[in-house]
């Protein structure tokens, strides 16, 4: 249990913490809360005993249970941690924001961070909506838009209801390629429609051997787009690319395996 003084430390740590994860000033705290400023910095330093009613009045204006304001360590590193996400919020609203000038409505969804990157790169430009294909260039050619994360998979998705009309789209477009390792681009590639023609067949043929039953997301291999592939971009220097999250102990699971 903790000590009269070391309680009075825990509540002025988490105040500050959840007060500057928040953005809040300590005047805005008070005002929040209905106290005076001068309270809460002497909470904040820990000189102040604080009565029961006054945590809740503060766990109400931070927005949380009155108990997060008594957590010991484990609770303060995941204080840490809404710091730093709160840092973040800035920086991805502005990245929104140009993809937003750039027709991507959403950098967390169907990959549109990484969309928006391979279309500065190759002076693309994204479709309205993307029905069908994802982009056309400068001529007005469209064009398929393919990324994945070797990290995870050795492969590239393709549609998730995937038949003949779908096929014929494809058969007209080049393709691009865009290897990442997380979030790092390591290399994109470029691949004129014909050298995919041999995937194109054998999906023809499952389709029509099923009985017209649509292929659900049949894959590219990354080695194949690999040997057939023009290079277009690739990272300058390798040893600038460092993973995100901390080796795992677990193995994960690719969720785009082959069929």
């Amino acid at each position: 249990m903790a000590t009269k003084s070391k309680s009075k430390k825990i509540v002025a740590e988490n105040v500050r913490t959840l007060r500057l994860a928040r953005q809040l000033s300590q005047e805005k705290l008070a005002e929040r809360s209905g106290l005076h400023r001068t309270y809460v910095g002497s909470i904040e330093r820990g000189e102040r005993n604080i009565s029961i009613e006054n945590i809740d009045r503060l766990a109400a204006a931070l927005e949380v249970a009155a108990v997060d304001l008594l957590a010991e360590t484990k609770v303060e590193n995941h204080l840490d941690d809404q710091i730093v996400f709160q840092n973040c919020i800035p920086v991805l609203r502005r990245y929104q924001q140009l993809a937003t000038k750039h027709g991507i409505g959403d950098i967390f969804q169907d990959n549109g961070g990484k969309l928006l990157q391979i279309i500065l790169i190759t002076g693309l430009k994204v479709l309205p909506g993307r029905e069908g294909n994802d982009a056309v260039d400068a001529s007005g050619k469209e064009c398929e838009l393919k990324s994945v994360n070797r990290s995870l998979t050795k492969s590239f998705s393709t549609h998730h209801h995937l038949n003949p009309t779908i096929v014929g789209k494809y058969r007209k477009v080049d393709w691009y390629f865009a290897v990442y390792e997380g979030i790092e681009l390591i290399v994109l590639y470029k691949v004129a429609a014909e050298k995919l023609e041999p995937y194109f067949s054998a999906w023809e043929k499952k389709w029509t051997d099923s009985g017209g039953k649509d292929i659900n997301n049949p894959k590219i291999p990354l080695k194949f787009v690999e040997s057939v592939g023009t290079v277009i971009h690739e990272t300058k220097s390798l040893a600038a690319v460092v993973p995100i999250a901390p080796t795992l102990n677990v193995k994960v699971k690719d969720i785009e395996e082959p069929d």
